[in-house]
C-alpha cells in the first residue's frame, strides 16, 4: 500500500490532462477536433475553396467598356448567373475555367462574357496555367463581339489555344499584354 500514489495526486494529474491547453487548442473554426479537413488552411475559413467560377461568384471586368467602368466605379461587381459548359452530372452547373463563356448580371442587365482570368485554389491549380488574384471577364454584346476595344489587364498565354473560335479570337485581338 505504501507504493501506491495518493488519491489526491492522481486526481490532480487527471484534471491537468483534462484541462490541458494544447488539447483544447486543436479545436478549429469548423468545431471539429483532430484531424482537420484538408480544405481548412486557416481557422477563419467559412467554406471550402472553390474549384472555379460558379453561380454568384463576383467578377472584375477588364475591358474598357462603359458598362464595366460604371460597375467598377459604383462598387457593385458583376456576378455569374450561368456557365455555358456541359457538366458531368445533369442539373449540376459546372465550374467555369479560363476561356469559358458565362452569363453575368451587371448593373441590372444580363450579359455574356468570357473568363480571361480565374483565381483558383492551390489544390485545384493546373500546371502551366497562371493564376490571377481576381476573377476577370470580358463582356460581350448580343452578337458575341466584345463591348470594349481594349483589355486593360494581362491575360494568360494559355488562352491562345482558343484562337480557332471566331468570337474568342476577337477577344484575343484586343489584348496587348500576355503572361
Amino acid at each position: 500500500m505504501a507504493n501506491l500514489p495518493s488519491s489526491s495526486g492522481m486526481l490532480s494529474r487527471l484534471l491537468s490532462n483534462v484541462f490541458n491547453t494544447s488539447i483544447a487548442s486543436r479545436c478549429s473554426a469548423s468545431g471539429r477536433w483532430w484531424p482537420q479537413p484538408e480544405y481548412e488552411l486557416s481557422k477563419h475559413r467559412t467554406r471550402a475553396p472553390s474549384m472555379g467560377i460558379h453561380r454568384r461568384t463576383r467578377l472584375n471586368v477588364v475591358d474598357n467598356s462603359a458598362l464595366g467602368k460604371e460597375a467598377d466605379t459604383t462598387g457593385k461587381l458583376p456576378y455569374c448567373i450561368h456557365v455555358y459548359k456541359q457538366g458531368r452530372r445533369a442539373k449540376h452547373m459546372p465550374h467555369a475555367e479560363l476561356g469559358d463563356k458565362i452569363l453575368v448580371a451587371i448593373r441590372g442587365q444580363m450579359r455574356k462574357a468570357y473568363v480571361v482570368g480565374a483565381n483558383t485554389h492551390a489544390h485545384y491549380r493546373k500546371h502551366g496555367v497562371p493564376v490571377t488574384d481576381k476573377n476577370m471577364i470580358v463582356l460581350l454584346d448580343e452578337e458575341g463581339n466584345p463591348l470594349g476595344n481594349r483589355i486593360t489587364a494581362p491575360i494568360p498565354t494559355k488562352l491562345m489555344a482558343n484562337r480557332g473560335s471566331v468570337q474568342f479570337s476577337k477577344v484575343l485581338a484586343l489584348a496587348n499584354k500576355y503572361i
